[in-house]
């Protein structure tokens, strides 16, 4: 009852700064009182434990008793104190150590339940309800030092709990072994080492407390070197986008140049192919006229072989007839020369026009080629600057989640410097049951429930309500992390019970039994309700 009054008259810290000057405070104080016991108790010389045991019987000889009348040693100081004991016992190094070995645990039994109590409210009190990475305002996004940071805490966390279960363990081992008190002393070896073992885990776990809250002041500065980072990033990448740009214009102005030029060589080109028809064409004819004249000139020949025929026959015809064919023999020659020399012009001319028609054939065909080559070059360079826009548009979406990233980062580091943040941490902290049953339920739950936490967490209430997508997201943020961190499924089941807890504002044993008997797990229901005194929340 005390307890939950202290937590409703604390207050938050004031600043972070505050917070770590409490942890620091609780920590140096378990420091001072561990090192306080083990300075006139433990670096101590060797204690004979079986000369201790000896002296233990010569006092209850002198005091006419015997060693097990005494349970502990509060029955032994309290018989110290009314019966005389011999100056020859008590100049005795045996009797000096076997009150030296009473007044141990006299101060370990004062000092560890409070040393103890101090540990335990400094981690679970201070330590885990301040000292968070936020990491479920990354939501979807991985931000390296949040995991970092999140990886770090459940390290420091898994330590810190595993040795404060080890210092109970030793606690609980210590009670069993203090009785009977001559057994306690005669094998005094074995608590000075419980003692030792459990001063030693104290101090570890300070000295965790320590280094995880340098870790948390230094997060800040982590989440500020990531921002400034992102940010040179992000001015890289919008220089990049630049001079793609710069590139896009450029090859832009390639392609309407490269246009323009397809456009000259394709008029170029239909000129010389009009020019290679009408070439073509005169060469045609000039070569039916050679053929022709080849036929006139074979006619020729012909007729002017009969004409010699006839001048050449003995038969008698007139002096007169005879000069008539060889007028027309006369004539036919010069025909013929004609026919011949019109021939040889045509030859000429065709040699002619067969050499402009390969200029012109060979010109077209090259700006045919060139023509050709230009258009490829221009749809090269269309898919060049079509790859240069796909990669503004993948370098745009870099910017964007960085920019994402960047807030989040902003965001996460305004939480954790801002006072604001330190007082809803300890109204949630207040809410937590004192004795820490839940906790403890819940890794119980955790190792029964394995696979099936899913089905448990939209199972189980919220205050305030939380809708089902966001419980997916809830689910899938877990899996995520679960992936990441190679997490079992008890690990997973837990680490969900832990958010329930954190989005639950009144979050009860009662809530997670309900959860359970939905889930039709009502042996393991019925475990909690036993186990940690629960009424039935049905009954």
């Amino acid at each position: 009852m005390q307890s939950s009054k202290r937590a409703r008259k604390s207050k938050p810290p004031a600043s972070r700064e505050a917070a770590y000057r409490i942890i620091i405070r609780y920590v140096n104080e378990v420091c001072i009182q561990i090192r306080k016991f083990a300075k006139h108790y433990l670096n101590r010389d060797a204690i004979d434990y079986s000369a201790c045991a000896k002296c233990l019987k010569d006092l209850c000889e002198v005091w006419e008793t015997v060693p097990s009348k005494f349970p502990t040693w509060k029955e032994f100081f309290e018989k110290h104190k009314i019966k005389t004991t011999e100056d020859g016992l008590r100049k005795k190094d045996s009797y000096r150590d076997l009150m030296n070995i009473c007044e141990r645990a006299r101060e370990y039994e004062l000092m560890i339940p409070g040393v103890r109590e101090m540990i335990v409210e400094c981690a679970r009190g201070h330590l885990y309800k301040y000292c968070q990475s936020f990491i479920e305002e990354a939501d979807e996004l991985e931000i390296q030092p949040v995991l970092e940071y999140e990886e770090a805490i459940n390290a420091y966390r898994t330590e810190i709990d595993a040795k404060i279960d080890k210092i109970n363990k030793s606690i609980l081992e210590y009670g069993e072994i203090k009785k009977p008190f001559e057994t306690f002393i005669s094998e005094g070896n074995v608590h000075a080492k419980l003692m030792e073992e459990t001063c030693v885990l104290l101090i570890e776990v300070s000295h965790t407390a320590k280094k995880w809250i340098a870790e948390d002041s230094a997060y800040p500065d982590k989440l500020l070197q990531d921002i400034f980072f992102n940010n040179s990033y992000k001015e890289k990448l919008e220089d990049d986008i630049e001079k793609l740009r710069q590139k896009i214009r450029s090859t832009d102005g390639s392609i309407e140049r490269k246009r323009k030029t397809h456009a000259t060589l394709a008029r170029e080109h239909s000129n010389h192919k009009r020019q290679k028809h009408r070439a073509k064409q005169s060469l045609e004819v000039v070569i039916l006229k050679i053929q022709k004249l080849e036929r006139d000139i074979e006619s020729k020949n012909k007729e002017i072989q009969q004409l010699k025929d006839e001048i050449a026959d003995k038969t008698p015809v007139s002096p007169r007839y005879r000069s008539d064919l060889r007028i027309n023999l006369e004539r036919e020659y010069g025909y013929l020369d004609k026919l011949e020399e019109n021939k040889q012009v045509m030859e000429r001319q065709k040699i002619r026009l067969d050499r402009e028609f390969k200029s012109v054939n060979d010109s077209t065909y090259e700006y045919k080629v060139e023509a050709v080559t230009n258009r490829h070059e221009q749809h090269e360079m269309r898919q060049k600057m079509l790859g240069m826009e796909i990669e503004i548009k993948s370098i745009y979406d870099r910017i964007s989640s960085i920019d994402q990233k960047s807030a989040v980062l902003k965001k996460i580091r305004l939480l954790n410097l801002s006072p604001d943040t330190l007082r809803m941490m300890h109204k949630r902290r207040i809410k937590i049951p004192e004795n820490g049953q839940l906790e403890e339920a819940c890794k119980f739950v955790s190792n029964y429930i394995g696979k099936d936490w899913k089905k448990l967490y939209e199972r189980l209430p919220f205050i305030p309500p939380r809708d089902p997508d966001r419980k997916m997201k809830d689910m899938e943020v877990i899996d995520r992390i679960s992936a990441h961190r190679d997490r079992t499924p008890e690990e997973s089941a837990l680490f969900s019970l832990e958010k329930w807890r954190s989005f639950n504002r009144q979050s009860e044993l009662g809530q997670l039994i309900r959860g359970l008997r939905k889930l039709n797990k009502v042996e393991l229901a019925e475990k909690i309700e036993s186990r940690y005194s629960v009424e039935d929340v049905y009954g």
